[in-house]
């Protein structure tokens, strides 16, 4: 009885202490004055990136604003995220499906502060060899004022790279019937 008593009181205080430790403090908002207008703001900047339109891109993001997760990159300036946009049109063309999900959310304190837009779609890359490779993606973007300051983007760059052709290999080859525990033998314990 003691070993439970002590395991709930446990549980109790990771719960009471989680939400202190999490990113976004207090509750987010769904509904706020400028829903509308940075909605519209985000369909503009997809809309940009599809149509290769850099001029619009350029106007509705920040002089600084910065684009994460694009390709096998980090970050990327504007600039640069033109650039590498550009490229990848020199070997397909991006259609993005019209019935993707936008959500405006913002959030009051915390490291996440701000407003946002939040999207769910289907890129489809078209080759000229008539291949067509589609995959999902989400992109969150933040705001500073009617601007576009942050795009972080999620997708399974895999699924591209497989569908490519290309091959992924694991960093060691397992054998068939091997126990993943023998893998330690006596002389690598520890290390």
């Amino acid at each position: 009885m003691r070993i439970l008593l002590l395991c709930l009181s446990l549980l109790l205080g990771v719960a009471n202490v989680q939400p202190a430790m999490a990113q976004v403090v207090g509750q987010p908002s769904i509904d706020f004055p400028m829903q509308d207008q940075l909605a519209k703001t985000a369909k503009e900047i997809l809309k940009a990136y599809e149509t290769g339109d850099w001029e619009t891109l350029r106007q509705e993001a920040t002089e600084n604003a910065i684009f994460h997760n694009l390709g096998s990159y980090d970050s990327l300036t504007i600039d640069q995220t033109i650039k590498y946009w550009k490229k990848g049109r020199e070997s397909a063309t991006p259609i993005l499906s019209e019935d993707g999900v936008w959500l405006g959310v913002s959030i009051a304190e915390g490291a996440r502060k701000g407003n946002w837009v939040l999207h769910w779609g289907t890129n489809s890359l078209s080759y000229p060899n008539g291949e067509i490779i589609s995959y999902p993606y989400h992109v969150a973007l933040k705001f500073e004022g009617n601007k576009v300051s942050a795009a972080l983007f999620y997708y399974d760059n895999n699924k591209i790279i497989r569908a490519l052709g290309y091959e992924i290999q694991p960093p060691f080859e397992e054998e068939e019937n091997e126990d993943p525990s023998a893998e330690i033998d006596g002389n690598k314990k520890g290390s």
